[in-house]
């Protein structure tokens, strides 16, 4: 009865969790869950929850024996305004609800959550928007080969979505494109894939643990709907590596580095209309080193603070930035804490602000782009 009511629960997020949003490191989050992201993202090397599932598989071996049932609700809150008449994107606030279930038994941690990755969204007074969502419906194992040592991965089930509305010639109407549906956890063009992880944990010495990650492509097929096709839209390969240092009692320090390798996923991006081609928009994104730099430091008990920094340049090429998916931010300054109720209950918050960038296109566009968001979660362990 239990297995069949968290099935459901997850089946029921499942319809949710892909919340269109403009994410940070190009369309991916900055940091998964709040532990991770009030710490700047790292999360190769200690045990930050359920988000393991997004983070790093293998760091569920470092969790004490027993359940472990996390529900998050994420806001990502952009700040996005062109000029050469198309104004501020009033699309700025996109919420993406996450659940992830894990139990430890003996050596063994297994479990299955579903996270929305992320995507990119805009809407200006035009009517001109796009939104892109991807989700993962996440399947992970750990073993603890011994005290030091762990091995994790996962299968993952990716979905995207997309929307889009663009007049790309007012001289001409055959140019329009025009397709989405009145959701905001779906699109009228949607896809399908399967991905993975693999990762590991080390623990060199009692203070000192080393962390690593590598996740496939998602190479999602042809989105379609509404008798619209569109092509080359896939997220990418990502290999993580990072350290968690236990410098006393309180304090924990924590940093990563990640190559996300968007020039084998973000290329050209084609729109099909009844299989005849309407727009074609050349990407070319660059790869992505992504740093990530936190510390936690534990005042009492029952509360932990935390601050972090994360940085990833900017990976699409001025000539092919597009007002309509300028995932373009940079810096990010996160904080955050955890308040321990009890042995069985727990709140976890994050905030991170990515300040402005400001981006001038080929045609002589400037976007101007920067972001608040924040990510809440309850856990309950048992």
């Amino acid at each position: 009865m239990q297995l069949n009511k968290l099935a459901a629960t997850l089946a029921v997020m499942g319809l949710a969790a892909p919340s269109l949003a403009l994410a940070t490191n190009g369309m991916i989050m900055e940091g998964y869950g709040p532990i991770a992201a009030g710490m700047g993202g790292a999360a190769m090397a200690y045990d930050n929850g359920t988000a393991a599932l997004a983070n790093n598989p293998a760091t569920l071996g470092l969790m004490a024996e027993g359940s472990r049932l996390d529900v998050m609700l994420g806001f990502v809150g952009p700040d996005l305004e062109t000029s050469m008449g198309m104004g501020k994107s009033e699309a700025d606030a996109f919420y993406m609800p996450a659940i992830g279930y894990v139990k430890k038994q003996g050596n063994l941690v297994y479990g299955a959550g579903i996270y929305g990755q992320g995507g990119m969204g805009t809407e200006y007074a035009n009517g001109d928007m796009a939104q892109v969502g991807v989700g993962r419906v996440i399947f992970p194992l750990a073993y603890s080969v011994n005290q030091r040592f762990n091995i994790g991965g996962s299968v993952d089930l990716v979905w995207g979505g997309m929307d889009l509305v663009a007049d790309l010639d007012p001289l001409n109407p055959g140019k329009e494109i025009d397709f989405k549906d009145d959701s905001d956890f779906t699109g009228a063009t949607k896809g399908y894939s399967v991905a993975a992880k693999l990762g590991f944990t080390y623990r060199l010495n009692d203070v000192l643990t080393v962390g690593g990650v590598y996740q496939t492509a998602a190479n999602l097929p042809d989105f379609k709907g509404d008798d619209y096709r569109v092509t080359g839209f896939d997220m990418p390969a990502t290999l993580g590596l990072g350290l968690a240092w236990q410098a006393n009692e309180r304090l924990m320090i924590a940093a990563d580095i990640k190559d996300v390798m968007w020039g084998d996923s973000m290329n050209t991006v084609t729109i099909y209309q009844n299989d005849m081609v309407v727009a074609p928009f050349q990407q070319d994104w660059d790869d992505q080193l992504v740093l990530s730099l936190g510390l936690a430091y534990r005042f009492s008990g029952a509360f932990t603070g935390r601050v972090g920094y994360n940085y990833g340049k900017n990976p699409i090429p001025d000539a092919y930035v597009n007002y309509l998916w300028p995932a373009t931010v940079e810096d990010h300054y996160t904080a955050g804490f955890g308040y321990t109720f009890d042995k069985q209950s727990a709140l976890n918050f994050s905030l991170s602000y990515a300040p402005e960038v400001a981006v001038t296109a080929d045609s002589g566009m400037t976007i101007d782009h920067s972001q608040v968001n924040w990510q809440l979660m309850y856990s309950h362990t048992f």
